[in-house]
């Protein structure tokens, strides 16, 4: 893709972010609101506040007409978006649970992709007012939610002992069992945090190591693995090894596996 025309996806993924995170937070400040709630099959819970992000963000993103894959929206047969050459990965509200307790942990994804993944990936931490973005042109870097114009480019900390790696709260496997062999497993201290956050405390250097066994949904990790990319650490299949591919039949991802670690 033509640098030009990424620069302005970017913007208006950027511009969708803050359109999300304004809806999230101003519910959040209204802590008298009552909120319409609701479980999905899975059981994880869906508000109203979900399905109102979920439209600001699309009133941005859908103008330049490329297909949306959102988790609240709607999902196109399979034979019909297989065949999409570009498409954004949504997910309006990532960590319904922690945004409707109100603790920190819930964020705002969006991703652009084409067949070989995402090329772009923004996700929104809104509690921080900080967007933390990256395309396979520009390194990542972060903005607050007031000024979207002035792009902090991220430099990471360097990997000290002991290294940290960070996992989902409903983790089932040790880090001995997550962490490759060539990696000394003693030398981690393993800490659950909520969310596509983790994808960032990787990029800044606050973590090294992020392993996931149990599978969940593309939106989830998609923005994470654009940002990633934009700085040359692959999110990988823990099992094959190989990048993760999206717009499959399921939308699921399972064994992920990134490191800043070469290997």
């Amino acid at each position: 893709m033509e640098n030009e025309r990424l620069d302005l996806l970017l913007d208006a993924a950027l511009e969708a972010a803050a359109a999300g995170s304004a809806v999230l937070l101003h519910h959040l400040s209204h802590q008298n609101d009552r909120l319409v709630i609701r479980a999905k099959r899975d059981g994880s819970p869906v508000s109203a506040v979900d399905l109102e992000s979920h439209t600001a963000i699309q009133n941005v993103l859908a103008p330049h007409g490329i297909p949306i894959i959102s988790e609240e929206g709607a999902l196109p047969p399979y034979a019909e978006r297989s065949s999409w050459p570009l498409f954004w990965l949504v997910d309006p509200l990532d960590g319904t649970q922690s945004y409707l307790d109100h603790r920190e942990g819930f964020a705002i994804n969006i991703a652009l992709c084409d067949a070989s993944g995402p090329v772009l990936g923004v996700i929104a931490d809104p509690l921080s007012e900080r967007i933390f973005a990256g395309t396979q042109s520009r390194a990542p870097f972060t903005v607050s939610l007031i000024n979207l114009s002035e792009h902090q480019p991220i430099t990471p900390r360097p990997a000290t002992r002991p290294y940290r790696l960070v996992i989902s709260w409903n983790e089932a496997l040790s880090k001995e069992d997550l962490l490759p062999a060539s990696l000394d497993a003693g030398a981690f201290l393993m800490e659950a945090v909520s969310g596509a956050l983790k994808f960032c405390l990787l990029a800044t250097g606050e973590a090294d190591v992020h392993a996931r066994s149990a599978s969940y949904m593309e939106w989830d990790c998609a923005a994470g693995d654009g940002i990633l990319r934009s700085m040359g650490i692959a999110v990988r299949d823990r099992e094959t090894n190989q990048p993760l591919t999206y717009n499959s039949m399921s939308l699921r991802v399972g064994n992920l596996y990134a490191s800043r670690f070469k290997g």
